[in-house]
């Protein structure tokens, strides 16, 4: 392959982002023509197409996307450094895409998000919901909090905290059905989860115990599940930091205590540790400092 200049490079990922040549073109403050023929170029010394282009359509190839996520983050990654080098440089800038669990989301994300915002009025995020790692690269994310242990070849995995699973139920349920007196009774009563495919385990005396359930109630969110089990639909195999408040205002009732469950994990995934932009840097570490007590919920 013939050498490329990083003029070619960084004007083929400003096209990408730009969404055309002509808005790619005003930005850069070139003429369309010169543009169109520098992607050219670029694509004769590659020897592959990289965009698809005509008057309605603007997308990548195979190859291109290849070439973009390759580069894009150095490119954005050198800019900012450039950019703290001048006076303003304190001034984080630039979007970040990040994604969790829904309830998390909802529960933690959502606050810290618009704290981190308002200390940062250049910074614009995206927040998606998602349990695993599976869109991370599809969806260009940045950052990703993941309950389900991440599978993506070449992402960064830390593990957030563990925390250890209850079970629980309302009160009058229980009142109404009795209690169950051993882990293998629990098919006999109404069952609530936020993933059907995934086992509730204990240890008993006999060994490993593990149930799949057969729900009652199946809702892809551990905040509605748990909200379902107070209010008395059944009974909630969930996370400690989900449970110990309603545990401790009377709301929900331990049941089997005595048997130890598994821990669950949290994990936070990321692309590139050495070429995370400034901006994803600093809300990582603004979030590490909050995640990391969540997990020391005391029983």
């Amino acid at each position: 392959m013939k050498s490329l200049d990083l003029n070619a490079l960084s004007w083929f990922c400003e096209m990408v982002e730009a969404g055309s040549l002509t808005s790619a073109a005003q930005k850069l403050g070139v003429s369309v023509p010169t543009l169109s023929r520098n992607l050219a170029q670029m694509e004769d010394r590659v020897g592959q197409q990289l965009l698809f282009r005509s008057a309605k359509r603007f997308q990548l190839t195979t190859a291109g996307e290849r070439y973009y996520n390759a580069l894009s983050a150095g490119f954005s990654h050198l800019h900012e450094q450039i950019s703290l080098l001048s006076d303003d440089g304190e001034r984080l800038r630039g979007s970040i895409r990040v994604s969790c669990p829904e309830s998390m989301a909802i529960d933690y994300l959502h606050g810290w998000v618009v704290d981190f915002l308002k200390q940062h009025p250049e910074v614009d995020i995206s927040l998606k919901f998602a349990i695993n790692d599976q869109q991370f690269i599809d969806d260009q994310l940045d950052l990703s909090l993941v309950v389900l242990p991440p599978t993506q070849p070449g992402l960064v995995q830390k593990k957030i905290f563990d925390t250890e699973m209850w079970v629980a139920a309302a009160p009058e349920y229980l009142e109404k059905v009795g209690h169950p007196q051993r882990p293998q009774d629990l098919p006999e009563y109404d069952l609530l989860t936020s993933d059907p495919m995934k086992g509730w385990a204990f240890k008993t005396p006999d060994g490993r115990y593990e149930l799949t359930p057969t729900p009652r109630y199946v809702i892809s969110s551990i905040r509605g599940v748990v909200d379902a089990a107070i209010k008395g639909l059944g009974i909630v195999y969930g996370p400690r930091f989900y449970m110990h408040q309603p545990v401790e205002d009377g709301r929900l009732v331990r049941v089997l205590p005595e048997f130890e469950t598994e821990m669950r994990h949290v994990y936070m995934v990321y692309a590139d540790k050495k070429l995370m932009p400034t901006r994803v840097r600093a809300f990582k570490d603004f979030l590490l400092e909050r995640l990391v007590h969540i997990g020391d919920v005391k029983s």
